[in-house]
């Protein structure tokens, strides 16, 4: 039986035998021996082997799942280990849509809560109405209102600049019938508003009282800081019993800080409690650019507020019937007490000096000064035009000399409705 070596050559079945010391002999066609075939045998093809150097390296049987595995239906077919690469692009999008959403909510959750905090503003209600004997109670069952609104007046190409008509720095004044700025000086600047701050604390001291009958005993703790800071007082006693009514016209016609003290202690639990209430009151009005320190006016740094936000201020008060009377009050006496028999008799310091009707054109019904320091000299007040019949706020602050305020207020009717 002929056995095919591995080249598909073709040997007898019997081979040569060597000794240890023999080599069987090189394979050379050219030099071979020609056998003779037996008939209808014919020599098998040799197979056509590359050269050694050109022969791929063994196969390790451990490296089998580095190699490449043959395509499936005509594709590749990756590696086992290599881990397929995920698209992040549809991720990427759904993580944008996500942040534009959260981004959208809080938007909209920041509108919502400037809303509220100056949803005392109504551009419906822009004409003035004084009328404001329907008040309901608020959370404390006081005389608040909730009926009662203020937005900002606006300029429009009618209106006139101040200059040099006032002495003062800044000025505005606002028909309250169209709610338009008629003439103004620097309005919204930011400024030092004085004792015309009583306004706001007559306001927030009337809509959390009780009752008006309420009293309130005077201490040396208030009285003595008022006195060593040479502040403005009512002149009430240390031991006397008094009416939050009394207070409230003690506060605004002298402009009495022993009153307003008191008021704050006796409404708010404390001064402090107290001046909270009126920020809280100011934010719900809409004022921007408002903030107290404390309920008379002494000067602090992080007490200031603006022309036009006194005036929107003024007008809140003159749609309460008793704070437009007591802003129009020239002399109140108080109830009879051990320390004032007679009453305390108290004087308005705007109408102690001018008598309202000195323009020719306007009668001035009600106001309140300020002074101090760094505040110079400054008025808020509510007039009527004898021409029209219609009425009109109008603020100044900075005013060079106690007089200031009061000139410029009648040299601004007499020469705008001349």
């Amino acid at each position: 039986m002929n056995n095919g070596n591995r080249n598909g050559g073709y040997r007898h079945s019997q081979s040569p035998t060597y000794t240890n010391n023999q080599r069987p002999p090189v394979y050379n066609t050219q030099n071979s021996r020609n056998y003779e075939r037996a008939p209808g045998m014919q020599r098998a093809p040799q197979a056509q082997r590359p050269p050694l150097n050109q022969r791929p390296a063994q196969r390790n049987p451990q490296a089998r799942s580095s190699e490449r595995r043959p395509a499936i239906r005509g594709g590749y077919y990756p590696p086992k280990n290599m881990k397929p690469q995920g698209n992040w692009i549809p991720v990427f999008a759904v993580l944008l849509v996500i942040m534009i959403i959260v981004g959208i909510v809080c938007t909209i959750a920041n509108s919502k809560k400037t809303a509220d905090a100056g949803a005392s503003i109504d551009t419906e209600n822009s004409a003035f109405d004084t009328a404001s004997s329907d008040l309901s109670g608020d959370e404390n069952g006081g005389n608040a209102n909730s009926k009662i609104f203020v937005t900002y007046a606006s300029a429009n190409s009618d209106t006139v600049e101040l200059g040099s008509t006032i002495a003062s720095d800044y000025g505005i004044l606002i028909d309250l019938s169209t709610n338009t700025i008629v003439a103004q000086k620097d309005p919204d600047a930011t400024i030092f508003p004085a004792s015309m701050t009583k306004i706001m604390t007559l306001i927030v001291a009337y809509e959390n009282c009780k009752d008006l009958d309420e009293k309130f005993t005077m201490t040396n703790a208030i009285l003595d800081p008022l006195y060593r800071a040479s502040a403005s007082v009512a002149g009430f006693s240390a031991g006397e019993e008094i009416t939050v009514r009394d207070l409230l016209y003690g506060a605004i016609l002298p402009s009495g800080g022993d009153a307003t003290d008191a008021l704050a202690i006796h409404i708010g639990g404390s001064i402090e409690g107290f001046v909270e209430m009126m920020n809280k009151k100011a934010v719900r009005m809409g004022l921007s650019n408002t903030h107290f320190a404390n309920p008379s006016g002494l000067h602090d740094n992080d007490h200031y507020s603006t022309p036009h936000e006194m005036a929107m201020i003024l007008q809140y008060a003159m749609k309460i019937d008793k704070c437009r009377e007591i802003l129009s009050t020239y002399k109140y006496t108080t109830a009879s007490t051990t320390q004032h028999p007679d009453g305390l008799p108290l004087v308005s310091t705007m109408f102690s000096r001018m008598a309202g009707n000195e323009s020719g054109t306007a009668t001035v019904l009600g106001g309140k000064t300020g002074y101090t320091n760094e505040g110079l000299h400054c008025l808020a007040s509510f007039a009527k035009v004898d021409s029209t019949g219609k009425e009109y706020v109008l603020v100044t602050a900075h005013g060079p000399e106690t007089y200031a305020p009061i000139f410029d207020c009648i040299n601004v009717y007499k020469e705008l409705f001349k």
